[in-house]
């Protein structure tokens, strides 16, 4: 009786075992690389030349346009040179707003140094904290900036982990 109990019982352990064993773990999203962010960037610009300003704007605006994508993890934003929100894929409540004076958790002027970097150089990259949407939380993230024409600039961020 006690040997049946016991293989009855180990047959439970091992069926719960190998029902444990099939199931498949939940699927890590891959980082995005700074190749793919700068050639997401270039896509937006070269899309803004092809559709004009307004039609691209409205598109970078679109949390479900073809400028969102990995799930929302990387969108295009973009701004006039007084760091006014003309566009944005993932919060388009910013769009109109004024951001000259948001800062990072280091007090970093975020929009202003993207802006400037943007004024300066033509393009470049700026590593700053924002909200990451996924977590909620503030996180080191690297934004990729173009300027467009002497109206605004646009851009693109990952965010690099801790």
């Amino acid at each position: 009786m006690r040997t049946v109990v016991m293989a009855a019982m180990a047959a439970v352990i091992g069926l719960t075992l190998s029902t444990q064993a099939v199931e498949p773990a939940p699927a890590k999203q891959a980082a995005i690389t700074k190749d793919q962010m700068v050639k997401f960037v270039d896509e937006a610009a070269a899309y803004v030349k092809k559709a004009g300003k307004d039609a691209a704007l409205k598109e970078f605006s679109n949390p479900k346009g073809s400028f969102v994508r990995e799930k929302g993890q990387l969108y295009i934003y973009a701004y006039d040179f007084k760091c006014v929100c003309l566009a944005h894929g993932f919060t388009p409540d910013l769009v109109g707003k004024d951001l000259t004076e948001k800062k990072d958790s280091k007090g970093l002027l975020v929009i202003q140094k993207l802006r400037d970097t943007v004024a300066k150089n033509g393009k470049g990259f700026v590593d700053f904290y924002w909200i990451n949407p996924a977590t909620g939380k503030e996180e080191p993230k690297v934004g990729y900036v173009v300027k467009v024409d002497d109206t605004f600039w646009l851009g693109s961020g990952i965010y690099s982990g801790e």
